[in-house]
């Protein structure tokens, strides 16, 4: 596990430096919110390096690793867990079955036993499973945000909507009031 730990650090450290040297940008012509998009749903905090958000990348990444590692060794501990819960149940089976007139305080005991793992085990499963939807939600906000960086990297070559808010002035010729209002809602679109 360690070793994972380690690879990712440096893995996202050389991403970044890397990253970093690089001083041409592409040109406007060429941006696509999808380019950032499909690279983030691929590794998220790519798509934002991509789009030379360094620190929100590198943000993103190390969240995401800790989220993934935090899964990780959740499942490890469901999984003895389970192990534990599965031997204790053995454990009375073999006991009650072993006995012919078994000790009553005994069957108590061990069914107390039984039951006190299986609480553990559950106890583990729903913390996995919140951590799976933390991961889950944090993977979609950042797929979204990456979306919505992108229409601003594009430029001016974005198609959707686009919302403008006109003023009107009208005046009175008494009072001299300004009352401002209106709006413009138009579609563009581009291939």
């Amino acid at each position: 596990m360690r070793k994972f730990v380690l690879f990712c650090i440096f893995f996202f450290g050389l991403t970044s430096i890397h990253s970093q040297d690089q001083t041409t940008s592409p040109e406007t012509k060429d941006r696509s919110r999808w380019d950032l998009v499909w690279r983030s749903a691929v590794l998220p905090g790519w798509g934002l390096l991509h789009a030379k958000e360094y620190r929100k990348a590198r943000f993103t990444m190390i969240v995401t690793s800790i989220l993934i590692l935090s899964e990780l060794k959740g499942h490890k501990e469901e999984l003895e867990r389970k192990e534990e819960f599965e031997n204790s149940r053995n454990l009375f089976l073999a006991y009650s079955n072993f006995y012919p007139q078994p000790d009553p305080g005994m069957i108590t005991f061990l069914a107390n036993y039984q039951h006190s793992k299986q609480d553990d085990l559950e106890g583990v499963r729903s913390r996995n499973d919140l951590r799976l939807a933390l991961l889950g939600a944090k993977y979609i906000f950042q797929l979204a945000y990456t979306y919505w960086r992108g229409i601003q990297w594009e430029g001016e070559n974005s198609a959707g909507f686009d919302l403008n808010i006109r003023t009107y002035s009208q005046e009175t010729g008494r009072d001299q009031v300004r009352d401002t209002f209106g709006m413009d809602l138009k579609y563009r679109f581009h291939f």
